[in-house]
């Protein structure tokens, strides 16, 4: 099942700054005062990896994660869904999504899941 996607970048009111995760305090001017902004439109790929040495608890081979830029500049990590001999390039745009990444104890972990266009 798919779901809104769930992150949430915070936007210094004094000099724009965006930052994801939240921080008490702008990395740029220091202020306090931040509004949200939800991820929009598409995500153009920065940067990837494959994972092949996977912690207890994974039942994949390898995971594919990689970083993407939503059109608003928000950055997120999240995990692609490829084949190990599928190609990617950086810049490649793909579609977002907010699904199960894992399941643990019984229950869906949900999270950024990227597929390319």
């Amino acid at each position: 099942m798919k779901r809104e996607i769930g992150i949430i970048a915070y936007r210094c009111k004094k000099c724009s700054r965006l930052h994801y995760p939240f921080h008490d305090r702008c990395l740029t001017c220091r202020s306090r005062e931040f509004e949200p902004v939800k991820p929009q439109g598409g995500a153009k790929l920065v940067t990837f990896t494959r994972i092949y040495n996977l912690p207890w608890g994974f039942d994949a081979r390898y995971l594919t994660i990689g970083v993407v830029e939503f059109e608003n500049g928000v950055k997120a990590m999240g995990q692609i869904k490829v084949e190990e001999t599928d190609p990617l390039k950086v810049g490649m745009l793909m579609k977002p999504s907010w699904e199960p990444v894992r399941v643990q104890y019984g229950e869906n972990v949900y999270g950024l899941m990227l597929e390319p266009v």
